[in-house]
């Protein structure tokens, strides 16, 4: 995402539609792998707080920075 972009809500409304999608496609669960916000690396997957707050809950790790965190859509 571009600078000009940033603070907008880009991001999430984009979550959100992917869940909406996800949802209307007949997924049961979605996974992502976002990083922390202080993350050097993988931040084009997102970052942790984000997903928290369109309800994604922690489920480990994906190695050194990469966060599993999985919504329940059923």
């Amino acid at each position: 995402m571009t600078r000009t972009l940033r603070g907008k809500g880009v991001t999430s409304k984009l979550l959100k539609a992917a869940i909406a999608y996800a949802r209307a496609a007949g997924a049961k669960t979605l996974e992502a792998y976002p990083v922390d916000p202080d993350s050097p690396s993988y931040r084009f997957m997102g970052i942790v707080p984000h997903f928290e707050k369109a309800g994604f809950e922690h489920a480990g790790k994906a190695g050194t920075r990469r966060h599993v965190m999985r919504l329940g859509l059923g």
